[in-house]
């Protein structure tokens, strides 16, 4: 049996219009990983509604010094309040940094086999695929399975890559790789997760998948049609652009470091 040393984790939980399932969230993670748990930062992304002050009354009523609560004073999109996270988890020394959710899609039960592989030193990131289970079952829009299957045979092609999903918003980092790749500079649109991950590629970091389960219920946020169309073309285009830098056809910056 592999030993485990004990690491600083950190469990990021981007907040934006979830009052009413934030806490729902945080209730459900399991008693042994809040033992690892050396924070859990919930970063509200300049909501409109009431999540902020839901989470900072459910900090004061459970008495939980190890939830942190902050508001952004405006809204950095989503690639950019993962950005602050990141710069968060590196500014004070965590070993590992979790990205869960505040709506209930993805799995808190789910959160130790998420970051074992980077315990045990196989694995720099992993991701939550939902496509190696069944996310229609999980109630994912057939227009949504299709579109992401379709974007991940691209990608995977143009990177020469082999990834079940690219798309997921369950991940763990090792934080000390989040020190050694320019993550400031990619976008900050959902698109962060194609071009997130493209750095960690090009950094030839270890990357590992782990089966989840799919669920989108009445309370799931999901970008409109029109949102995921513009992520649909956005991405590739991210993509494309990685894949003529990588013939050297062109340079681009942040994926030459």
């Amino acid at each position: 049996m592999v030993k485990i040393e004990k690491k600083k984790l950190m469990i990021f939980i981007p907040a934006y219009k979830t009052e009413k399932t934030v806490c729902s969230v945080i209730e459900r993670i399991p008693k042994d990983t809040w033992n690892k748990i050396t924070e859990i930062v919930v970063f509200d992304n300049c909501s409109p509604d009431n999540t902020y002050n839901t989470v900072k009354n459910y900090k004061k009523e459970k008495g939980i010094s190890k939830l942190k609560i902050f508001r952004h004073n405006k809204n950095l999109l989503f690639g950019g309040n993962i950005k602050a996270a990141c710069n968060y988890a590196v500014n004070h020394n965590m070993d590992i940094m979790v990205t869960l959710h505040s709506d209930g899609q993805y799995p808190p039960e789910k959160i130790n086999e998420l970051i074992r592989p980077i315990e045990e030193e196989k694995a720099q990131v992993v991701l939550g695929s939902r496509f190696l289970e069944n996310p229609i079952k999980g109630g994912m829009p057939f227009w949504r399975y299709l579109g992401n299957i379709f974007l991940t045979k691209i990608e995977n092609t143009l990177i020469n890559h082999k990834l079940s999903e690219w798309h997921s918003g369950f991940t763990a980092y090792d934080c000390n790789i989040l020190k050694e790749i320019p993550f400031n500079l990619c976008v900050n649109g959902y698109e962060w997760t194609t071009d997130s991950l493209l750095l960690f590629i090009r950094k030839k970091c270890k990357i590992k998948e782990i089966p989840i389960p799919t669920h989108y219920g009445k309370e799931s946020t999901s970008p409109s049609i029109k949102r995921t169309f513009l992520y649909f073309i956005n991405s590739f285009k991210i993509a494309f652009l990685f894949f003529l830098d990588r013939i050297k056809i062109i340079k681009i910056k942040k994926y030459n470091f």
